[in-house]
């Protein structure tokens, strides 16, 4: 079961009772806000979060990746997250997201994958081999640069969340399966570091791509905490989301009596039929809440050591 220490800054005591009882639940985020127990971790204006910096990373496959990087102020207590956006999206819908999740100590960074955004190269139509490459080729890369900056001691890479929408849930579901595929070396530990995913409406299979395999991993099942968000509105992904959480809580303690410090597995269904990029943007859902407190949970308050990575022999 995935590590469960620290205290849950940013919920209020009555806010713990709450989601403690119903949060692994099927309840809807308008319920939480609208009951006021769910209360946003306040900004704290003396804090100066580092410029965003604009960087460029070169796959194993001969692909230019556009990214942006959101240092964090901690250093090696610095929880990191990779923001990935969906089919069509682009990096900077999902800076307001990093922006939030900065303040509240996380480094991040945001690519724009292959065939998208700055990445688009000379891509006209993205095929399932290409979807398969973000995995294999993209977020590998993304992870390589992270290991860097671990290494420099400007993040924990021990701490790593990845917020996947629509399509950037597939991915981040698959690709956290092949983190864990990683074999542990005499130098030391090559994978294993991802620790949460927040899957905005997550399919089952997108465009061929799919997470069956990936899901039935047992590292996947039991290593790792879950936030999966779907408006309920639209059957089809609610259903599919409802069932990517089935699936999760025959591994995870969801009892209303498991404190929330010990909570690895959350569902919300807002009333809405807005999905991915737009649920996400919509304030009345407040979705961009619900990630940050879910990445303070699971992420910035629990202990984990940090290392230097040491490459393969």
């Amino acid at each position: 079961m995935a590590s469960a220490s620290g205290t849950a800054r940013g919920f209020t005591p009555a806010a713990l009772t709450f989601v403690r009882r119903y949060s692994s639940r099927c309840c809807t985020a308008a319920t939480l806000f609208a009951a006021g127990l769910l209360i946003a971790q306040a900004p704290n204006d003396d804090v100066k979060p580092a410029q965003p910096e604009n960087i460029s990373l070169k796959t194993t496959d001969g692909v230019t990746l556009a990214a942006t990087f959101y240092a964090s102020e901690r250093g090696k207590n610095a929880a990191c997250v990779i923001l990935l956006h969906d089919d069509g999206g682009k990096r900077t819908e999902l800076d307001r997201l990093a922006r939030r999740l900065q303040l509240i100590g996380a480094a991040v960074i945001v690519p724009d994958l292959r065939g998208h955004g700055e990445s688009a190269g000379e891509v006209k139509q993205l095929r399932l081999e290409d979807y398969q490459a973000m995995v294999a080729r993209d977020l590998e890369t993304v992870k390589g640069f992270l290991v860097k900056r671990n290494n420099a001691g400007e993040l924990n890479i021990e701490r790593l969340g990845i917020v996947g929408v629509h399509l950037g849930a597939a991915l981040a579901i698959n690709w956290a399966a092949h983190d864990w595929s990683w074999p542990e070396l005499a130098v030391g530990k090559q994978g294993q570091d991802v620790k949460a995913l927040a899957l905005i409406s997550p399919e089952w299979s997108y465009k061929g791509l799919r997470i069956g395999e990936a899901i039935v991993e047992p590292d996947i099942q039991t290593e790792l905490s879950i936030f999966i968000v779907a408006g309920r509105g639209l059957d089809k992904f609610h259903s599919e989301a409802r069932r990517l959480y089935k699936n999760f809580a025959k591994h995870h303690d969801v009892s209303p009596s498991q404190p929330i410090e010990g909570q690895t597995l959350f569902f919300q269904s807002p009333s809405t039929t807005l999905q991915g990029q737009q649920l996400l943007n919509e304030p009345s859902v407040d979705v961009e809440t619900m990630i940050a407190e879910f990445v303070e949970l699971r992420l910035i308050d629990p202990a984990f050591t940090w290392q230097m990575r040491k490459p393969p022999l």
